[in-house]
């Protein structure tokens, strides 16, 4: 397993975790919960290998995991955030096998060709609406700004 460099967002988010499974406000928590918030961010562990972590990562030996052993765990088990500007390249490039002519942009029936590809499962009115949506405008084409806000969700 990985460490993966924590983004303040992720910092954030594990903070507040920490924080609303502290209930008792004393600065630790128990093998059980750390356990528990394991399990939130997807990895079941077996009450050994739970084990195995909190002997790794209980520095001071306590029994119980304090914030900064929290986050040197949880830092193993959250998936890195993708650095933006890369994501835009790499999307910038699917978008440019699409736009064969660099026009800068793409017809919506080949933009529902890519969501197809992406998910077949995608039933054929969602599509549309995903695509009228997109397509505020009614012109037809899907441009690059519009492709990177449904591939991303922002």
């Amino acid at each position: 397993m990985q460490k993966a460099e924590l983004s303040k967002d992720q910092m954030r988010v594990l903070k507040e975790a920490f924080v609303a499974f502290d209930i008792e406000k004393k600065g630790s928590i128990s093998l059980e919960i750390v356990g528990e918030i394991l399990e939130l961010l997807g990895y079941a562990l077996s009450e050994e290998e739970l084990q195995e972590v909190i002997e790794e990562y209980d520095v001071d030996e306590s029994g119980l995991i304090e914030f900064d052993e929290f986050i040197e765990l949880a830092s193993n088990y959250v998936e890195p955030e993708e650095d933006y500007d890369v994501l835009r390249a790499e999307l910038r490039e699917v978008f440019m096998l699409y736009d064969k002519d660099g026009k800068g942009f793409i017809p919506v029936d080949a933009f529902k060709g890519i969501l197809r590809e992406l998910d077949g499962a995608v039933p054929e009115t969602e599509l549309d609406d995903i695509v009228d949506e997109i397509d505020a405008d009614g012109s037809g084409t899907v441009d690059f700004e519009e492709f990177m806000e449904v591939m991303t969700g922002e």
